[in-house]
């Protein structure tokens, strides 16, 4: 599981680990049944406090996106639990995200567009 913490993203870091473990689980590389670190594993991993990636997971869990289940640990219920709207929402936080930090280095929408298209190929 790849996450990485921004310090410069204006987002919370727990806001930023339980977006990317919702587009994990959306781009199914994180699957039904798959289990998630341990709180404390993912803390240290990420060197976040413990309360930060705790209240990533609790909301995540109110969610029903995964369930927290004492020593069995946490696993992911799957895609389907993660609403069609909320999926353009969380898109286009990130998009916003990305063209204000963009405009602050003043570039383009061509030079915005071909690094996209380029990002785009690699990834996908």
């Amino acid at each position: 599981m790849n996450i990485v913490i921004d310090t410069e993203s204006p987002l919370a870091v727990y806001l930023q680990i339980k977006n990317q473990i919702k587009g994990l689980i959306n781009a199914s590389e994180l699957k039904e049944g798959t289990h998630l670190p341990s709180i404390r594993r993912l803390a240290s991993l990420l060197g976040v406090a413990i309360n930060t990636v705790a209240r990533a997971y609790y909301e995540l869990e109110e969610e029903k996106i995964i369930k927290l289940d004492g020593r069995r640990g946490t696993l992911v219920l799957g895609p389907n639990a993660i609403d069609t709207d909320e999926r353009r929402t969380f898109l286009e936080r990130l998009t916003e995200e990305y063209l204000l930090r963009s405009k602050e280095y003043q570039y383009s929408q061509d030079e915005i567009a071909e690094i996209i298209k380029e990002k785009f190929k690699e990834i996908y």
